[in-house]
């Protein structure tokens, strides 16, 4: 095996230091005038959102963290799946309600309507919202509009912290990004939402039969059935 000649570490730094001058500067004595203050330069700190401060101190590992970070730096594209762009959703716990035209006639989403969405999808422990995919959006439609009634909503948005109180919940959930949703259709069983969302062969559809709801997230393509009682509530 060779080895590293002991000037390694020195010739690293210097072209470290060659790199940072500016062009046509490259010379022993701009060097030389230039180190002190290359030695004494302090990187940039990154740029960091009050968002990802809260979700540290909501308590989040290094592994949800780096993929949250990494899941919303690629958000899903939106697939128009037929629906009218309306979307009726009744929150379980609380009795609330929401109707709002999320996209308008032109193809547009509408950020104000899509905000009223994330309310009644906020956590249920902090209270805190998060942008829902345009994406999800449109699956629940397409949902929606099929069976019509509208729809129950039993799970949305999660926080890292309340993620870890979920029994069975996934360590990368999608509820964690505002990418998902449980849900019941009115005189519908789970079974029969979760075999229509599947046709659409875009996003993730879980099928949780003793619970009687249905998961879909906007996720890879993908499908599963959960029939025991300990299995995971929600991906």
């Amino acid at each position: 095996m060779s080895r590293r000649p002991a000037y390694f570490p020195g010739a690293f730094f210097l072209c470290l230091f060659v790199s940072r001058l500016p062009a046509g500067e490259f010379s022993p004595s701009a060097l030389i005038d230039r180190l002190p203050s290359l030695l004494s330069e302090v990187p940039q700190p990154p740029e960091v959102t009050e968002a990802e401060i809260e979700e540290l101190e909501d308590g989040a590992d290094a592994h949800t963290y780096i993929f949250l970070t990494e899941a919303r730096a690629h958000p899903p594209k939106a697939v128009n799946l037929g629906g009218d762009g309306v979307l009726s959703l009744t929150r379980a716990a609380t009795g609330e309600s929401v109707r709002a035209r999320y996209r308008g006639p032109d193809g547009l989403y509408n950020k104000a309507e899509m905000e009223k969405i994330s309310r009644v999808m906020r956590c249920s422990l902090t209270g805190k919202t998060a942008p829902p995919s345009e994406k999800l959006l449109e699956l629940l439609d397409a949902v929606e509009d099929h069976f019509g009634g509208g729809l129950t909503l039993l799970s949305g948005y999660r926080t890292p912290r309340l993620n870890r109180k979920v029994a069975g919940a996934a360590r990368r959930s999608m509820h964690m990004l505002g990418w998902a949703a449980d849900i019941r259709v009115s005189g519908q069983t789970s079974g029969k939402v979760a075999a229509y969302a599947r046709r659409f062969r875009s996003g993730g559809v879980g099928h949780y039969p003793l619970m009687d709801f249905t998961h879909i997230d906007a996720g890879a393509a993908r499908s599963w059935s959960v029939r025991r009682s300990s299995g995971k509530a929600g991906r």
